[in-house]
């Protein structure tokens, strides 16, 4: 058992002078050959907690320097300043196993983890007869939980050949808990205007995507309200890696799937706009093109963003000692090899790829696809010498 708990202050907070305790403890418990001579299954939990702190000047209402009479002049700034500003908590608790048995040649990791993040830094509007326009305060909680899980196994193990395989898994899943301010859209993440975007909502997903649909799903003919057409975060993803060695050949091989999830599929409207899309004039063009400028449902264009991906894939070759030297003098081993990234995906979406996102590495990922580069697919060739 380990425990640990450290005490911080910092110039950034509204109380310089106050500390911030943040707990931890962790703890693991084994037990020996519980599956067999030479296996080992070991439980294991941890809690900790961890602030972030606001950023320097939250605290202080700041001045400005206006031109008065083509002079520089001073006057406060339009964003407020909060003197009792607080580091945001983050509390999380986290449990699992370890397993190894048949002699090493096979292991199970699972982890289940729940994380709530209170005292939130958020942006609020404060009276308009206050002079101000916005104000860093502290308020509001998230939640996000998940499972983790990873499987090896070695099915072949002898002298020339051998075979390496693991399994992981992946579960997401995040709520926003209580929200001091009204729904917003978070600064990067979408297009106020094509009613495509991530919206933060009490009791809803942090990823979900917020935009107009019909009242009654999949009927045109029916009225129109605004709530969420999808969700930035996959049902579960999972990954496949198998090694494969005979003498001095190797082969190894990684697929990535990825179950659920949604794109807006923007560059799909912006074609239907141009006149450009494969259906033009078709009646299920009008009937998305009208929509969209009449009452902007952007439900036609979410999709689907499931995808199997040929994630990597490579072979190589350790040339025989004898020869090293006659290529290489003073060489002590040469391997030669071939890899391709990305070479071959599966996937519904209509688009170039679902695995996009047009506002790079925001914190909360929108998954809107807008006319980007076309995916790459890269092959490499390397030799590598050891002297």
């Amino acid at each position: 058992m380990k425990r640990r708990t450290c005490a911080e202050r910092s110039s950034a907070n509204g109380d310089v002078d106050k500390y911030f305790f943040y707990p931890g403890i962790s703890a693991k418990y084994s037990f020996p050959s519980l599956f067999g001579t030479g296996s080992e299954f070991k439980l294991r939990a941890a809690y900790g907690e961890l602030g972030n702190q606001p950023n320097f000047g939250n605290k202080f209402t700041s001045l400005t320097t206006p031109q008065l009479g083509g002079a520089n002049g001073l006057q406060p700034s339009t964003v407020a300043g909060f003197a009792n500003i607080e580091p945001e908590r983050v509390k999380e608790i986290e449990g699992g196993f370890d397993l190894n048995f048949l002699n090493g040649r096979a292991n199970v990791d699972l982890s289940l983890y729940r994380r709530r993040t209170t005292n939130l830094l958020l942006s609020r509007t404060p009276a308009p007869s206050t002079g101000f326009t916005s104000q860093i305060f502290n308020g509001g909680e998230i939640k996000n939980e998940g499972v983790e899980l990873v499987v090896g196994l070695t099915p072949v193990q002898k002298r020339e050949f051998t075979w390496v395989s693991s399994t992981t898994f992946t579960l997401h899943r995040s709520q926003v808990v209580q929200l001091p301010v009204p729904p917003f859209q978070p600064p990067g993440s979408g297009f106020n205007g094509l009613n495509v975007i991530l919206f933060i909502q009490e009791g809803q997903p942090l990823t979900q995507i917020y935009g107009t649909k019909y009242s009654v799903a999949g009927d045109t003919t029916s009225t129109v309200a605004r709530g969420q057409v999808g969700d930035a975060e996959p049902t579960f993803r999972m990954g496949f890696s198998n090694n494969l060695t005979y003498r001095s050949l190797n082969f190894s091989v990684v697929l990535d799937w990825q179950q659920g999830g949604s794109v807006a599929n923007v560059s799909e409207l912006l074609t239907d706009d141009g006149q450009t899309s494969g259906d033009y004039g078709s009646a299920a063009h009008a009937i998305r093109i009208r929509d969209f400028f009449r009452h902007g449902v952007i439900v036609p264009y979410i999709e689907s963003a499931t995808f199997l991906k040929l994630r990597e894939v490579s072979i190589s070759w350790s040339v025989p000692r004898r020869w090293t030297e006659a290529i290489w003098r003073g060489a002590q081993n040469v391997r030669v090899g071939v890899s391709a990234r990305d070479l071959f995906w599966w996937t519904k979406y209509s688009g170039l790829d679902p695995e996009v996102s047009n506002f790079g590495s925001i914190p909360i990922r929108g998954n809107a696809d807008v006319a980007p580069y076309p995916p790459s697919r890269s092959v490499f060739f390397t030799i590598a010498l050891g002297f």
